[in-house]
């Protein structure tokens, strides 16, 4: 289901983690440790970061794919920790792994065709309209999506997916393995409870 592109860049910071986001998603992230602040530091420069899958089975405890983001705000906590804001900006490939010194790891990134990033003007009430109840009634998500774009079926079911409280690698699959049209037919599954 991935289609690899053309596009690859030099080494770019990888982060891994619990985390799913994709292309429009939008999440705070915590940091604290100093291998992080410095990736921040350095993907403020607009060259942005990779977030992918946390799996301690792999080297670099990393998936071979994530999302590349953009930090779009932060701030200090009351306890002194940074907040970051990200927002994804492509679905990426990951490969040729090295670690810093201090334990930040890179990874060559390479675009792929996702269907999270094209435009799908397909209007599914069954699931937009209990997606924008859902924003609509949780300050931090109308925070992260003021403007939803409901219209989109792919904006809608890449927010189901991460949103719902499914396991790490039944996310992991509705990204990287199924197409739109199956993730779709997943998450109306799940919200009628057959």
């Amino acid at each position: 289901m991935v289609e690899i592109m053309s596009i690859q860049t030099a080494s770019i910071p990888v982060f891994p983690l619990p985390v799913c986001i994709m292309v429009g998603g939008v999440t705070d992230l915590r940091i604290f440790e100093a291998r992080y602040v410095r990736l921040v530091s350095e993907a403020s420069s607009d060259c942005g970061f990779v977030i992918s899958h946390y799996d301690s089975n792999m080297p670099y405890t990393s998936s071979e794919y994530g999302t590349h983001v953009d930090i779009i705000d932060f701030k200090t906590l009351d306890n002194g920790l940074l907040c970051i804001t990200v927002k994804g900006r492509v679905m990426v490939s990951l490969s040729q792994f090295t670690q810093d010194d201090d334990g930040l790891h890179r990874a060559q990134m390479t675009e792929i065709a996702h269907w999270s990033q094209y435009c799908e003007n397909s209007y599914d009430e069954e699931l937009a309209q209990p997606l924008q109840n859902l924003i609509n009634h949780h300050d931090e998500l109308k925070r992260n999506f003021p403007q939803g774009d409901y219209q989109d079926l792919a904006w809608v079911c890449a927010r189901y997916v991460e949103l719902l409280p499914l396991s790490n690698s039944k996310k992991q699959q509705l990204m990287f393995s199924q197409n739109l049209q199956q993730c779709q037919q997943f998450i109306k599954t799940l919200i009628k409870g057959e």
